[in-house]
């Protein structure tokens, strides 16, 4: 009997046993089945889910506010937004010269009163004087430093219409529209003096001074020594002064002044290295006249002088006042003779 219940045991411990090694492997078949099927399933995509639309201002909250639109008021309840949004939503477009007291992009509050006030307009005449201004004239009837007013200035007088327009009942804007002349203006004229010439000695191709012109700017101790010609350069310097000043022989004497002072100063040894160095521009290619050769007979057989004074440069008088800073204007002014001005060097 007791062998019996022994083996009985063994039978019930053996099938539980095998019971459980049952129930671990289909665990373990189980665990490695669900195992594989995660890491071959796919992701699936994520549900999208559609809310309904909705106007993003509505979600703010709603303030009151007035705006005061040229006089006429009205009362809004509006979001919460910048000026510019708001009367965007209100459909309130500006006019052309509508002022708006407040920077667009400021944003508004509860209560609030954006005030757009008309713009006053209103049309006024002034009258208003035109003053004279005053012209000079370069004379050579007059000496240098002299003046003379040809006419005397008077000053205008004009109306002018203004359209003005007025913000908050101050000026905003002034605009002329139209000008009416009452009076006309009267400039002043002077006549300024460029002559230096006090004294013309000699005007006539014939002479027996030594000097031909006396001026204010004379420097008495001034001279230059004498220079002998070659014919050839006798001859180019006829030429040159007919081309330079051959209508007056007080005029060419002061071209041949000048050329002598080249000569003498700047150690010039022919006339045609003198020509291009100095920059004469009157034609050699021409006829001689007669006060041509007896200025420069006087200036170089004679030792005379056209004035006591170095000349070194010339222009006329048309160029010199059409072309201001000229290379010219930098230099010391002497005379002007005719209407040629003559000068030395600074």
């Amino acid at each position: 009997m007791m062998i019996l219940k022994y083996r009985n045991r063994q039978i019930l411990i053996l099938t539980l046993i095998a019971l459980t090694t049952t129930i671990c492997l289909s665990n373990q078949r189980v665990l490695a089945k669900t195992e594989n099927e995660i890491q071959t399933v796919k992701s699936s995509p994520p549900v999208q889910i559609d809310y309904p639309v909705t106007n993003e201002f509505l979600l703010k909250p709603l303030i009151k506010i007035i705006v005061d639109y040229h006089g006429i008021e009205k009362k809004y309840e509006v979001p919460y937004g910048s000026v510019g949004n708001t009367l965007r939503r209100l459909g309130i477009e500006l006019a052309e010269n509508d002022v708006l007291p407040f920077d667009k992009d400021d944003f508004i509050f509860p209560n609030q009163t954006i005030s757009i006030p008309e713009i006053e307009t209103k049309e006024r005449k002034e009258n208003e004087i035109i003053k004279f201004s005053t012209q000079f004239l370069s004379s050579d009837d007059l000496l240098d430093g002299e003046t003379e007013v040809v006419q005397q200035g008077q000053d205008g007088l004009k109306t002018v219409t203004y359209k003005e327009e007025y913000f908050n009942g101050c000026l905003w804007h002034k605009y002329p529209l139209a000008t009416e002349t009452v009076l006309p203006v009267k400039n002043e004229i002077i006549k300024v003096g460029t002559q230096n010439i006090i004294e013309d000695k000699n005007a006539a191709s014939k002479n027996d001074k030594t000097v031909l012109l006396k001026t204010k700017t004379d420097d008495e101790s001034f001279t230059l020594p004498k220079i002998s010609l070659s014919e050839h350069d006798r001859d180019l310097l006829e030429r040159l002064l007919t081309g330079e000043f051959g209508s007056s022989f007080t005029g060419a004497a002061l071209v041949a002044q000048a050329i002598k002072c080249a000569i003498v100063y700047d150690n010039y040894t022919s006339m045609e290295s003198l020509i291009s160095g100095m920059g004469y521009v009157g034609s050699t290619n021409i006829g001689k006249t007669q006060n041509a050769v007896d200025a420069a007979k006087f200036i170089f057989d004679e030792n005379g002088l056209a004035v006591k004074h170095r000349l070194f440069y010339m222009c006329t008088e048309d160029y010199y006042n059409s072309s201001p800073g000229n290379f010219h204007s930098t230099q010391n002014f002497i005379l002007q003779y005719e209407n040629v001005k003559f000068f030395d060097r600074w």
